[in-house]
């Protein structure tokens, strides 16, 4: 409340307290308080429960008094102002936004058949984001949160080596089974009724039946039909499970492919150099947010997910030495953790 907003909230309570004043002791238009005690008690009114506004009576003597405390009640404005109030919104309709993060992830060995030694790698990511946003429209369990994120991802060097051989660990991310490399990346989450993806397979319906259609994303925004996917709201913040919820695609290699040394499969012969594009798949499988705040137009939000996923392969060349054979190589398993600070902006 601003010091303007308390002024004249003042003027208000302090008319309303010099008729009360006046009528306690014989002045003015209300010439004494009501002889019947029941009169005095608080209404018993409850608009929680009424479903019409009971009838009311007022002595016409009294609506003098009732002018002049009102005429003083500010009355909120429509626009941007000195006369606006305070508004507090869902986070409902169209949205763009940004999602900065970071995280680790545990693959389960390198790209090589023979390189089955696990280790970790660290990410960087950023993207821009596209999305509609039904959080909260009904209480804090439903999730009706739909986006696109289009960005970048920069990855560490794993902690393993290209083989187990201990003198390699002297040669830091030169000597890494999988080296530093930057992906494109894109992200699509949105709920679903049944099984993931079903709203997107069912948008027909929209033409076909668009009541149907509506009562199917209500039911998806509230936790599906079967509401595991529903949010739990605690003092500590909320937690969701969200396996089927979103994806998340890294395209590595793209542009120039990334270069990596895979150690030989037969003893005797020597380590290739390869050219390799990947695909990295990932979904979020449990998903917490310590904290969310939100204005008239903008929301921000801490979101640490825990994830599983996979990165395959797509396309491998022998660059040293000349005439190699391509090496066979296998999809890496991996599991991990990203830190995210969302932040939105809702368009009116």
């Amino acid at each position: 409340m601003r010091p303007e907003d308390a002024e004249r909230s003042a003027e208000a309570v302090r008319t309303s307290l010099e008729q009360i004043l006046d009528a306690a002791s014989g002045r003015g238009p209300a010439t004494g308080l009501p002889s019947d005690a029941a009169a005095a008690l608080p209404d018993s009114f409850n608009v929680c429960t009424s479903i019409t506004m009971p009838a009311r009576t007022l002595d016409p003597s009294l609506r003098s008094l009732f002018a002049a405390v009102i005429q003083d009640v500010p009355v909120p404005g429509l626009g941007p102002g000195p006369g606006d109030l305070p508004r507090f919104r869902a986070e409902l309709g169209p949205f763009i936004g940004l999602a900065v993060g970071g995280g680790g992830t545990w693959v389960g060995g390198g790209f090589g058949t023979t390189q089955t030694t696990s280790g970790a790698i660290g990410t960087l990511d950023g993207a821009v984001r596209l999305g509609f946003g039904l959080e909260g429209v009904l209480d804090e369990a439903g999730d009706g949160l739909v986006f696109l994120d289009l960005g970048v991802r920069l990855d560490s060097a794993s902690t393993m080596k290209i083989t187990d051989d201990p003198t390699l660990a002297q040669g830091g991310g030169i000597t890494a089974a999988i080296p530093s490399r930057s992906a494109y990346t894109a992200r699509l989450r949105m709920p679903f009724w049944l099984i993931p993806g079903d709203l997107l397979w069912a948008a027909p319906l929209l033409a076909i039946d668009p009541e149907t259609y509506s009562k199917m994303a209500v039911v998806a925004a509230n936790g599906g039909l079967i509401p595991w996917q529903a949010g739990i709201a605690t003092p500590l913040g909320r937690f969701q499970f969200v396996l089927g919820h979103e994806v998340g695609v890294a395209l590595y290699g793209i542009g120039e492919s990334d270069r990596l040394i895979i150690p030989p499969t037969v003893p005797g012969t020597g380590s290739t150099l390869i050219g390799l594009r990947s695909i990295s798949v990932d979904f979020p499988v449990l998903e917490y947010r310590p904290f969310r705040t939100f204005s008239q137009d903008q929301s921000a939000s801490l979101v640490v997910q825990f994830f599983a996923g996979f990165d395959v392969p797509t396309s491998v060349s022998a660059v040293s030495p000349a005439g190699a054979p391509e090496p066979d190589l296998k999809t890496i398993w991996q599991f991990g953790i990203r830190i995210a600070f969302d932040w939105r902006y809702y368009f009116d």
